[in-house]
């Protein structure tokens, strides 16, 4: 990884997108970054950036914040064991997901069904992802606890303790049924748990069908692949939850596109926009798309035809808000993750968001983590049409070799 200093200033940028709904574009240029947050968000003049060694320029381009996913399903470290692949979560940072969240590590052989296995899993996966960033940066909260029979408060108490934060999502796998994870929701929410539960059908083995009302009772802060993981539900039941419940819904990549529509659309109706979460729900059962979130980014705004800026927060500050993360917003205070978005190259849109709004996959020409410069072009984005500066040098793809093989990252200085 390259680098930088502590104090990073990006400026000339086109469009800034927030990350939250209720004002997706900030009337602003210039962001300024010190100890790897947000410090200052303003017009040029108005920000002081001399300070600031690392001097980006944007170039006009559309600067959002990066990307989180709030549903995979990893193992330990940055392999998959169901499609022998190893680097998919690297794969994900470099196509802008700067955080990403475990709804349980069910993948793993062997899955422990018994109070102390589980305990074990996830106090390791939880203590290991702390310590340990894919691809030399990815934030990764693993460590999602299953609800298995035997659980007591003290069990909570003790994981708390030890960095557990995450109950994998109810109806994945494990005791679901309300009359016997409502108690464990309650002890979990004591110790500052989140909560996920599934809607839907069996998706795998040992998972089970759960639909609106059973879920409205367990009340999670996130009902997840609302829109089928990967089969739908009726829509009754997604109107239910827009309709009697507040928690977050989730839209994922991995599931049934038309039922995401008309999901959208009746979210849109009832202006409950604010609670849309965008996951990927990989790499269960469909494999590995290190591009999803970007993907059902462009999938949404352009089918359901919605300001590409509203749809990005979804996919940033909502998930932010339903986990209490400091991410996901240009805000200051905020932890620096970054990412900089142009129109692939020959797109009509004339910016990124434009490029979204009519179907349009952008590219990357920046990633940042914690205010440090962490790749440019992702291995699984497009071209783009225009490029950064940094300290004043562009810094873009020249060869087909950089272009298909790289670098992305570690290695900026390559990049002319």
């Amino acid at each position: 990884m390259d680098s930088i200093s502590e104090i990073v200033a990006i400026e000339n940028i086109g469009k800034l997108v927030s990350g939250d709904i209720n004002q997706p574009i900030l009337d602003a240029d210039t962001i300024l970054i010190k100890d790897g947050k947000i410090a200052e968000v303003g017009w040029k003049g108005e920000v002081d950036v001399e300070a600031a060694k690392t001097r980006i320029d944007a170039m006009g381009l559309v600067v959002t914040p990066g990307f989180i996913d709030p549903h995979t399903h990893m193992v330990i470290g940055d392999w998959t064991p169901i499609q022998k692949a190893i680097g998919w979560m690297e794969g994900a940072l470099l196509a802008g997901v700067t955080t990403m969240i475990s709804q349980g590590e069910n993948n793993i052989g062997g899955l422990p069904m018994d109070p102390a296995g589980n305990k074990a899993l996830a106090i390791l996966a939880a203590k290991t992802y702390k310590k340990y960033r894919p691809g030399g940066a990815l934030k990764v909260h693993g460590g999602a606890l299953m609800l298995v029979e035997g659980l007591t408060e003290q069990d909570f108490k003790e994981m708390a303790e030890a960095g557990v934060w995450l109950i994998a999502e109810i109806g994945g796998c494990g005791l679901y049924k309300p009359k016997d994870v409502v108690p464990m929701v309650k002890w979990a929410r004591k110790y500052g748990f989140k909560v996920s539960a599934h809607l839907g059908p069996v998706s795998i083995p040992l998972s089970a069908p759960l639909m609106a009302d059973e879920i409205i009772e367990i009340n999670p802060d996130l009902a997840v692949h609302v829109n089928g993981g990967s089969t739908s539900v009726p829509f009754a039941e997604v109107k239910k939850l827009v309709d009697n419940a507040d928690f977050h819904l989730e839209a994922v990549f991995n599931g049934n596109p038309r039922a995401a529509v008309e999901m959208v659309d009746y979210m849109r109706k009832k202006d409950a926009l604010d609670r849309l979460v965008i996951g990927s729900d990989t790499p269960t059962g469909n494999g590995m798309i290190p591009v999803a979130i970007l993907r059902m980014v462009v999938q949404i705004a352009s089918l359901n035809r919605l300001p590409a800026a509203e749809v990005i927060a979804a996919a940033t500050g909502n998930t932010a808000d339903t986990f209490g993360l400091n991410v996901g917003k240009i805000e200051v205070g905020r932890e620096a993750d970054i990412i900089i978005l142009d129109r692939p190259a020959g797109s009509q849109g004339r910016d990124a968001l434009e490029a979204i709004e009519i179907g349009d996959i952008p590219g990357t020409t920046l990633i940042m983590v914690d205010g440090q410069i962490v790749a440019l072009r992702g291995r699984d984005t497009r071209q783009t049409a225009g490029c950064v500066k940094i300290n004043g040098v562009e810094r873009k793809i020249t060869t087909m070799e950089d272009y298909l093989w790289g670098p992305w990252k570690f290695a900026i200085d390559r990049l002319i």
